[in-house]
């Protein structure tokens, strides 16, 4: 048996953009001959499950980055999630700085009054389309509809936290224009003892330490002693994974970082490089 682990954003499908065909067949395909497919993301469950929905793919998802699993036909799992004291003391840092956050909860995606971040929106807008041309603007577009409009918008996210102390916290998602401002971020959120990675544009993730894309796949693999397993991603976020896995793919648009740390790679994502690795390497002819 084989094992398919796969990330969403750069490696299944470019984030907003549709996805490629082939890589929806070679699903497919691989749950005909008897193999498992296993979306690996950063995303919280809600959008997880949206992946689900609209795909309609038989497979399972492990989300918030390894904080939680929903297998096929069951309901979803949560597990090492952010303790509420070090969530708190992540939060007294982003205030302090003014920074534009998010925390992603088993209750939906909470986050400070979106008009209070007007200027961070629009700063990012700037970096997305220096970066990324005009699909850089799109992508900001859908995030700020999404902040604003589906996103669950309270006036102090720390005081909410502490009013409702049944919430499951599974991740805090932060955005930064300033490159600079981004890596400074970073150094300081690490120090409360939480795992800080990069996930995508100008975008930082804080997890609980053992919420890591390697540690739930070792868990995940429990269950299937014999069977060989692949990881495919493009992100930092991956690099645990590549650990674990018997085979390491990288996407060609994946940083340098990550394909060094890989043994193979596989095409574009926006060209269904999945896809095609699995018809090519993995299907049986």
């Amino acid at each position: 048996m084989n094992i398919v682990f796969a990330d969403v954003d750069g490696t299944f499908q470019d984030f907003g953009q549709t996805v490629p065909p082939i890589n929806l067949a070679a699903v497919r395909a691989l749950h005909d001959q008897g193999d498992h497919f296993v979306f690996v993301t950063g995303r919280g469950y809600e959008l997880a499950q949206e992946l689900l929905t609209t795909t309609n793919l038989p497979c399972d998802v492990i989300f918030g980055n390894g904080a939680g699993i929903k297998l096929e036909n069951e309901e979803p799992q949560l597990s090492n999630c952010l303790d509420h004291q070090v969530c708190l003391a992540i939060l007294a840092i982003l205030e302090a700085e003014n920074t534009f956050y998010f925390i992603h909860t088993d209750q939906g995606v909470f986050l400070n009054t979106a008009t209070r971040y007007q200027e961070h929106f629009d700063a990012l807008h700037v970096k997305f389309e220096a970066e990324l041309g005009a699909i850089g603007l799109e992508v900001m577009d859908y995030k700020e509809a999404y902040f604003t409009k589906e996103c669950q918008n309270v006036l102090s996210v720390p005081t909410f936290i502490q009013e409702h102390p049944e919430l499951k916290i599974i991740k805090v998602e932060l955005m930064e224009a300033d490159d600079t401002q981004k890596e400074a971020l970073r150094a300081k959120l690490a120090m409360v003892g939480a795992y800080v990675f990069e996930s995508y544009q100008q975008t930082l993730e804080v997890v609980n330490p053992l919420a890591t894309k390697g540690a739930a796949i070792l868990s995940y693999m429990k269950n299937f002693p014999k069977a060989k397993s692949y990881g495919f991603g493009d992100g930092e976020n991956d690099l645990p994974m590549f650990e674990v896995v018997d085979i390491s793919v990288a996407m060609a648009n994946a940083s340098q970082e990550v394909k060094v740390a890989c043994m193979e790679q596989a095409g574009e994502c926006s060209e269904g490089g999945l896809g095609t690795y699995i018809f090519d390497h993995i299907i049986e002819k």
